[in-house]
This record gives C-alpha cells, structure tokens and sequence, in this order.
C-alpha cells in the first residue's frame, strides 16, 4: 500500500514538481496551496507524512503545524519544506514538533530520502509499541483473573444465604444481600469487560471506535472499581465533571484507562485522603481528564512504579489511539496527578432532542 503525503505550498509550479516526483518514486500526493485547505484534507484522509512550507499567505507553517498537533496529537510525522533556513526557524520548527527541516533551494532525491529516513523511524517506533502492547496483554490477563476470585466467591456465597433462606422474615437483611449481589456482579461486569481489552486479537494496536458521547457518564463508570477500594481504605472519591461535557471518543475504551488509574490512585493513597477524577474541556480543544492521588504512602519508589505501571501502559496506548498525550505532575502537596488531554473537536448536541 502506497503511503500518503500531504504536501502544503502557496507556490503552485514548486507543488505541481514535487508532487510530480514524489509520485513516480511511488507515494500517493495530495496537494494544498494554503494552510486552511490542508487541514480540510487532513480530516477527510488522514497522510502518512506531511511536507508544509513556512512562508505562506494567512496561515503561514508554523500556525499550520500547531493546528495539524492540536488535531493529531503529533502522530503524523511533519516536514517542513522551506526558504527560512536561518538556525532560529530551523529551532523554532523543530521544538515546535517538526521531524526534519529542508531548506530550499534542495535536491528531489534528498527530498525522498528524508521521508524514507522519517517514515523508518516510525515503523521502527511502533513496532516497539506492538511488542509492548503483547507483554502488557499478558500482564492484565493475570491481574483480572486475580481480582475476578474475590467478587465471584463473595456472590456465590451472597447467592447461596440467599436461596437458602437463612434470614426468615428478616426483609432488611435480604435486601441488604441482594444490594452486595447486584454490587458483585456489576464489579464483574467490568472486570470482564477489562477481560476482553486484554483478550481480544488486537494485533499489536488497540482498535478504537470513536463517537460523539457524553462524558460524565464515562467518568463515573470508570470509578466504580476505584469506588470498592475507596470505601475499604475510608477514602474520599471526589468526581468533577460537567453534565454537557461531550467529546468524540471511544467510550469503552477511555472508561477502561481511566478506570485503571483511579484504582491504582486509590490503592497507592493513604487511608482516610482523598482520591479526585476530574473531566474538562481543554482551551485548545477536546477534552481533559485529571487523576490525582491523595499523597503516595509506599516507601518505595520501584513499588509505586509498579502499582502504576500496567494501568500507565494500558492507558497510553488507549491516548495515543486518540491522538492525544498523558503527562505525570507532582503536586505541592506531594500528591501525583496523571494529566489525559485528548484532541478533537467537541460535540455540542450529543445527548439532546433535535
């Protein structure tokens, strides 16, 4: 399969030839004369590479490439194409995210060679990833048949009180039960659902299914788990999202990945701290998830990196599907807060009457 290139320049005779060229080496080329254009393209058809000049009418390159960073999350390799050859662009480019800087005038076949070099360094990179996605399949499939054992004993022995009829005319007491049974299997349910995340045939990659959806509802399924443990260690489980919060994202997924987190927030805090999960639109757009623990209380620095490292593994992955970043902050007060922006534009409607 050919690999796509976007390329953008205002200068239509230096496109036309490159676009010429690069089409005979064997890349499919779509072209675009203004920043504007481009990101229309880029949303029909995503590119494998994009080339962009700098110099250009309205938009110039630098503003292109934050919007193209903004929508992708920097997943698509840049280039930038350009007369500006001056160290202080060529800095600016390259902090901004830029995977390589040609300037003009340039030879097509260095061209060529500089997408091949860019296009190696990112078969290489995710070809890491897949064998980092295979280890951390097996390491949640033993973590959730571990954690099914507790639930599954408790509702069988909840079922068996139950059809044994132990408690006579005590109605309080069966609804207390039968309430510990719904509790037990709806705990099953997730772990089941996190099952079959790690179970699937997923090929080296997480497959996402992105649709607009409100967001308060993912944010308080991923806390039921969290919500067990919380109420064991006397913790707090503050949850902070608006009700017409929307987004385009793949519901089960994120729920998963935040889910795992806020369990293992929970697990590392202290008793009797508090645990927050908060949902916000981000300014440059999409949306913004932040965990926060409620101080770590372990000792060890290798057994917190423990605690968090499938649920930080899984949960990567799950942002990278979406184009988006996850950062690690630690707070004033010793607490670590685990900071999901995820891109996109934001859905107004979802959820209500047309």
């Amino acid at each position: 399969m050919r690999k796509r290139i976007l390329l953008v320049d205002d200068e239509p005779q230096l496109l036309f030839a490159i676009q010429e060229y690069l089409s005979r080496v064997g890349y499919e080329v779509a072209v675009a004369e203004s920043g504007e254009e481009a990101l229309n393209l880029l949303v029909e058809s995503p590119p494998d590479v994009i080339i962009s000049d700098i110099l250009m009418e309205g938009m110039d390159g630098f503003e292109f490439q934050r919007r193209v960073s903004a929508l992708t999350g920097d997943s698509i390799p840049f280039i930038f194409l350009t007369a500006k050859g001056d160290l202080e662009d060529r800095l600016t480019g390259l902090r901004g995210g830029a995977d390589d800087y040609i300037t003009k005038p340039f030879e097509p076949e260095e061209l060529e060679a500089r997408i091949a070099a860019v296009l190696k360094r990112v078969a290489h990179t995710r070809n890491e990833e897949r064998r980092e996605i295979e280890n951390l399949r097996s390491r949640i499939l033993a973590r959730v048949a571990s954690e099914l054992r507790a639930p599954v004993t408790s509702l069988v022995a909840h079922m068996n009180l139950l059809l044994t009829e132990r408690f006579g005319e005590n109605e309080g007491e069966k609804e207390r039960y039968l309430h510990s049974v719904l509790e037990d299997a709806r705990l099953l349910s997730q772990l089941v659902n996190d099952l079959s995340w790690a179970a699937s045939d997923i090929g080296g990659e997480i497959t996402l299914k992105k649709e607009p959806l409100r967001i308060a509802p993912i944010v308080r399924g991923s806390a039921a788990i969290a919500a067990r443990v919380a109420n064991e260690k006397g913790i707090t489980l503050r949850i902070s999202c608006g009700g017409l919060l929307s987004g385009i994202i793949d519901g089960a997924a994120m729920s998963r990945a935040l889910s795992g987190l806020l369990e293992a927030a929970v697990k590392l805090s202290p008793p009797g701290s508090q645990v927050s999960i908060s949902a916000t639109r981000a300014r440059e757009g999409g949306l913004e998830f932040i965990i926060t623990d409620g101080g770590c209380e372990r000792d060890s620095d290798q057994e917190i990196a423990s605690e968090w490292a499938d649920s930080l593994s899984f949960a990567k992955q799950v942002v990278k599907g979406h184009g988006g970043q996850l950062s690690i902050r630690r707070e004033p007060d010793g607490s670590q807060s685990i900071l999901i922006w995820v891109p996109g534009r934001i859905a107004k409607h979802v959820g209500r009457r047309k």
